[in-house]
């Protein structure tokens, strides 16, 4: 491909550069380029050995950080807004190979199954991390929080039972997010992608869009600035209890959760391939070999067919890194089969107003037929795609493809952060134990997966006898494909569980390991 914008040296420059700014703040013990969590939680290397597998290549190498691990490579082009800078993170490593002044190419490494979203442990010292991070607090045009909104806010928080000034971050993004979803209910509408603002940070729609946002907001009863204030004003979205698509739900989120002084931004994802192209579609058969992921990302491909996919949603700074926040689902991963299979993050903003929508992707999704090199409906087009598995990787590929449910998290049953419903189960019932979040199939799948499988789990602790504990699937509560399910324990292991000790969370039947998947490195401890 010829290019008409930035060369690729000045790219790959560029490119290397954002990276090791952004590592420069995290350890990296042996040296070899990768911080030491991601080491841990997304390449599966020693972070203190700067070559893992002692071949004479350091595990930094652009290849050799994936020996351990099951990756995806595509390649894609993507209408600009693009943000390369922004897109190395704990899911996929990016490279620009080039760019025009409509779109950039780049070449993605996707690891689908890292540890990252199972290791989000809090930061006692959050309030004065975030004091230093004011790109990512500060109020704009749409996350146009005030002292004002921000008392309201933490009142209406303090009336709920939500102290925010007391709890730590990952306490209070979780306990914010639920709140604030159900406060702001959603309303159809969809002005995000056509708005513009201007030197003052106001919105107007453009000319030559103008007429068709003007329509839609007659077919909702409304006017543009009434659209406005539940779409794309997070006060506005606030003060009126309404929000709009999932791009309104992530402005809504990232000013109010930077009124409560969180670091939030917002991240733009898209299918790892276009629905509406055969030729993509059928990337899928031939270049995933792993036969969960094709099945999931096929299923859930094949229910976009040719519609208009990408989703917005935000990152938030918890536990010292950047971490993903859906709605009020903090730690989103990029393998879900409720999010389009397999996700492509591509850009990032502090606010939406830096997106430029109407100059790009909104522009082209008002014109009938585009004539672009994407020609179909979407704004990207994914030219190659191959997964593989490291030659270390122990990762099991089942050859049925059957969809196997996860245990992504384990809380114990006194847990404040759990539903009041679940507490109060076990306080009625007087039984003590654990609750597993397990997702990946819904509630009619599990209750016929639950009938087969061998669902006894395993503690382990060094110098502690094992704990021998079992999901009881007649005691579960479920929304979608995700529940939450009791697992009790018995008196003897009751009387074992020892406090202040980390036990690691196993299978117990090994043979049956193919029952569930684990969150990587899950483990649990009782203060």
């Amino acid at each position: 491909m010829g290019s008409n914008g930035i060369g690729r040296p000045a790219l790959a420059a560029a490119l290397c550069a954002a990276v090791a700014s952004a590592q420069a703040a995290e350890s990296d013990r042996d040296g070899d380029g990768l911080s030491d969590f991601q080491e841990i939680h997304k390449y599966g290397t020693d972070p203190d050995q700067r070559d893992t597998d002692g071949d004479g290549v350091p595990d930094g190498d652009w290849l050799e950080r994936r020996e351990y691990q099951y990756w995806v490579r595509t390649v894609v082009q993507v209408m600009r807004p693009v943000t390369p800078e922004y897109l190395n993170d704990d899911w996929q490593d990016v490279r620009a190979l080039d760019a025009t002044a409509d779109h950039v190419e780049l070449e993605v490494i996707h690891y689908p199954f890292p540890a990252a979203a199972a290791a989000i442990a809090p930061d006692p010292q959050w309030r004065q991390t975030a004091a230093a991070m004011p790109q990512w607090t500060a109020p704009g045009p749409t996350a146009d929080w005030t002292p004002a909104m921000r008392a309201q806010l933490l009142a209406a928080l303090q009336r709920d039972g939500i102290d925010a000034g007391r709890l730590d971050d990952k306490a209070l993004v979780e306990a914010a997010s639920r709140w604030l979803c159900k406060h702001a209910q959603y309303h159809d509408g969809f002005s995000t992608f056509v708005v513009a603002f201007d030197g003052n940070g106001q919105p107007f729609v453009p000319d030559d869009l103008r007429a068709r946002a003007e329509q839609s907001a007659r077919e909702l009863g409304t006017t543009l600035p009434e659209q406005w204030q539940r779409e794309i004003s997070a006060r506005g979205m606030f003060e009126h209890g309404m929000r709009g698509s999932c791009s309104s739900t992530a402005i809504y989120l990232d000013g109010c959760l930077r009124a409560l002084g969180v670091p939030t931004r917002i991240v733009l994802c898209i299918p790892v391939v276009d629905a509406g192209d055969a030729r993509e579609v059928e990337l899928l058969r031939t270049g995933l070999s792993h036969h969960a992921l094709r099945h999931q990302v096929t299923a859930a491909i094949a229910q976009l067919q040719s519609s208009w996919a990408s989703h917005t949603f935000n990152e938030v700074f918890v536990g010292g890194r950047w971490r993903r926040l859906n709605g009020d689902r903090l730690g989103q991963g990029i393998a879900d089969r409720r999010l389009f299979g397999l996700i492509t993050h591509v850009a990032t903003f502090s606010d939406w107003a830096d997106a430029r929508m109407p100059e790009t992707i909104g522009r082209r999704q008002q014109t009938d037929r585009p004539k672009d090199l994407f020609g179909g409906r979407n704004p990207y087009s994914t030219i190659a795609l191959r997964d593989a598995f490291g030659p270390h990787c122990k990762l099991p590929n089942p050859p049925d493809g059957a969809p196997v449910p996860s245990i992504e998290e384990l809380s114990w049953c006194d847990d404040p952060a759990l539903p009041e419903a679940v507490r109060g189960w076990f306080a009625k019932h007087g039984v003590f134990g654990l609750v597993a979040r397990v997702e990946g199939l819904d509630s009619a799948e599990l209750t016929g997966h639950f009938e087969h499988a061998h669902n006894d789990l395993v503690l382990r602790a060094d110098g502690k006898p094992d704990l021998h504990v079992a999901l009881d699937p007649g005691n579960r509560w479920g929304d979608g494909d995700r529940s939450l399910v009791v697992v009790p324990f018995g008196p003897a292991d009751r009387r074992d569980l020892a406090t202040g000790v980390e036990y690691r969370v196993a299978l117990r039947d090994q043979a049956a390991a193919g029952d569930y998947s684990l969150a990587p490195d899950l483990r649990v401890l009782r203060k």
